[in-house]
């Protein structure tokens, strides 16, 4: 195995510097929109929300189907129904923003029991 001399420690320090700006300027090349919307078209649409819309949901790493059957949006006590029980509901979280009963983000609260 090779000794890490100094040249080579900041030969790789540059080498992760720039796969960093890479990443975000690719990320900026998509407009900044949230990856939450399934291609078939998810409660969640990214063209119709803000910026800081998408953004909330990308730090809470929301996404249209819970990979927990146990942890989804409608169990969660932040989640309010839509008015036929069964589509789309809205989600303190985001605002009111919609959110699928069968999703799940990192603020997953588990509602109390009745």
């Amino acid at each position: 195995m090779d000794a890490l001399t100094r040249r080579s420690f900041f030969r790789l320090g540059l080498t992760v510097s720039a796969a960093a700006v890479g990443s975000a300027a690719l990320t900026a090349c998509s407009g900044g929109k949230s990856q939450s919307a399934s291609a078939g078209g998810g409660c969640a649409n990214p063209d119709d929300m803000s910026p800081s819309e998408t953004s909330l949901r990308d730090a809470n790493h929301y996404v249209e189907n819970s990979a927990d059957a146990a942890k989804t949006c409608a169990g969660c006590t932040f989640f309010t129904p839509g008015a036929d029980g069964a589509g789309c509901g809205t989600c303190q979280i985001y605002t009111g923003g919609p959110a699928n009963p069968k999703g799940y983000c990192d603020s997953w609260a588990a509602k109390a029991a009745a």
